[in-house]
Order: structure tokens, then sequence, then C-alpha cells
């Protein structure tokens, strides 16, 4: 039986797909200042920032609004942090453990990365160090994040 709760765990995370997905108003519930730190963030507008030639190209909307099938634009919690359906409830939440097991993502360089790539047309490349300070929200390290450990490399 053990075995089986083990190989559920691992499996759930890699089933999080954009049906999955639960919107950034579901995360404001419990992170209203995550929320709207995010609402300032340039993720929240990454789509304003595409061409309108390029708004419906999937290539482009891949990283500037991963989610729009589910209509949300912009690159909204999700995109970083994963699929919410099955991590979102607050009891679930309060189980850092069981959070991650349902897919809850802390996401770090190698998440920025699949979006953020030699290829993303910028003036300066992607330096992980000084532009993950310009998205930094959410409860201080005491709280949700220290429970969560470390993010993914």
């Amino acid at each position: 039986m053990r075995h089986l709760l083990a190989i559920t765990a691992a499996l759930l995370p890699a089933l999080a797909a954009a049906g999955d997905q639960v919107g950034p108003e579901t995360c404001k519930a419990c992170h209203p200042a995550a929320y709207a730190a995010w609402r300032e963030s340039p993720h929240a507008r990454a789509l304003d920032g595409l061409p309108e030639r390029s708004r419906g190209d999937r290539r482009c909307l891949g990283c500037h609004a991963p989610a729009s099938e589910s209509g949300q634009a912009g690159v909204g919690c999700e995109a970083c942090h994963g699929g919410g359906r099955l991590y979102a409830a607050r009891y679930v939440m309060r189980d850092a453990e069981l959070a991650r097991a349902l897919g809850l993502v802390s996401p770090g360089e190698k998440v920025c990365l699949a979006c953020h790539t030699e290829s993303t047309p910028s003036l300066q490349r992607f330096d992980y160090g000084r532009k993950v300070k310009l998205i930094q929200h959410g409860e201080p390290r005491s709280a949700v994040g220290a429970t969560l450990g470390p993010p993914a490399k």
C-alpha cells in the first residue's frame, strides 16, 4: 500500500495540464499580497508585450500566455508554481509535503529558463539573480516558503 501511495504521489505532478489551472483569482483568496505583487509585475502583462500580429501565435503564447486556452492572459501563478487544481485547497496548502506531492512547485532558475532562453528577444541576456528580485512576491520565508524548502534549480 505504501508503494502505491508513493507511486501515485510521484505521478500526480506529471499529470498536471492546462485543465488543472484554477487561475490567479483562486490564489488571491489566500495570497492577497502575492497577487497584488503579481498584478504589478511584467508577468501579468506579458501578453501586452507582444506585437498584435504575434498574439495568436502558439509559439509566442506558450511563454507570454501559457493558459490562454483557459482564458487567462499573461503569465499567471500556475505557469511557475504548477497547475493548482489538486493543491489549491486550503487544507492541502497547510501541509507543504502534501502540496508538493500534488503538484505545487517552488520555482527556481530552471523554471524561468523554460521561457527566458538565449533566443528570447531581449536587449540583455537573462540574469536569474538580478531578474528574480523583480518578481519576488508572497509571504516572508518564515511563513509558507520556509516549509516548502529552497526553489528548484
